[in-house]
């Protein structure tokens, strides 16, 4: 009778130490691939955030064309109400309160209301789609709305007024992220700055004059027309509450730290006797970059 023989038998599977070389090789290599999709991901929306700015220009070049200057982004409560802050102002003039287009006869107040009737009452809605004549007065819109980004404000910050304040519209940049109230992702509002051309200052703290609250009255921009508030850009990412402490049009105060980062981040480094800001003859774009705050070394300018 023949003896059995042994088989030597394939070892198959890893070893122990096979399987953990090979889980430290993996956690190497995404320690130098996730870095670097992170660089891809924010360079791409670097590229798109300047692409939505060069498409916001030419927009207001075309309102311009039409009737005569850039929108207004000067602060005054008493003019324009609480719905009037100059981001709001950017989304109504390049695509109107609705997405309609512009309308001719918009003073840019509150709740898109005017004085059509001549009473001196402002109590007039301009914006009426659903009439004919209505729509046929609109001019644009000035940008394509799936490039304006337009958000309402309470789909980024949740309920921050009653009635109309909470629909009004602002574009938002293309840095987007989950936000803590809605949890919905958006970007942030874009801060839109009209040039005061009849300045030629770009003084980061030039003299408080708290009785007009016109804080920056000889610079070319003015910082408050955009944010007003008593901690100025310094960190705030949520620029439109409507708390006493938080909302742009209430407590402006001195700020001239906030002042410093603004006025540096926008100075032009080849004038400096006087100092002039870039663009000092047609308007300023903010983003607050991908961090989503504003006043830090990531914000984005179209310059």
């Amino acid at each position: 009778m023949r003896p059995k023989q042994k088989t030597k038998q394939t070892q198959i599977g890893f070893t122990l130490v096979e399987m953990l070389t090979a889980l430290a090789v993996i956690a190497v290599l995404l320690a130098l691939l996730i870095p670097a999709l992170n660089m891809v991901q924010k360079k791409a929306q670097t590229v798109k955030q300047r692409g939505q700015f060069h498409a916001i220009e030419v927009g207001l070049e075309a309102f311009r064309a039409d009737w005569g200057d850039y929108p207004p982004s000067e602060y005054n409560l008493g003019y324009y109400g609480n719905g009037g802050i100059a981001p709001f102002r950017l989304a109504e003039a390049l695509i109107g309160r609705d997405g309609l287009g512009f309308h001719p006869s918009s003073q840019f107040r509150e709740g898109g209301l005017a004085d059509l009737d001549g009473d001196g009452v402002i109590d007039d809605q301009v914006y009426q789609a659903s009439t004919a004549n209505n729509l046929a007065a609109r001019k644009g819109p000035y940008l394509e709305l799936e490039t304006a980004n337009a958000v309402r404000i309470r789909e980024i910050y949740g309920s921050v007024a009653a009635g109309a304040l909470d629909d009004t519209y602002v574009l938002a940049d293309a840095f987007t992220k989950k936000m803590r109230v809605t949890g919905k992702e958006f970007g942030m509002p874009i801060l839109y700055y009209r040039a005061h051309t009849d300045r030629i200052d770009n003084d980061p703290a030039p003299n408080w004059e708290p009785a007009s609250l016109t804080f920056w009255a000889t610079n070319t921009y003015d910082l408050n027309d955009s944010y007003c508030n008593n901690s100025g850009i310094l960190g705030i990412n949520v620029p439109f509450q409507s708390t006493s402490a938080q909302h742009p049009l209430w407590n402006c105060g001195s700020d001239v730290a906030a002042a410093r980062l603004f006025y540096g981040a926008i100075a032009n480094p080849n004038f400096t006797s006087p100092a002039r800001p870039y663009r000092a003859n047609s308007f300023l774009l903010h983003s607050a970059g991908p961090d989503g705050l504003y006043g830090t070394p990531d914000d984005m300018f179209n310059f």
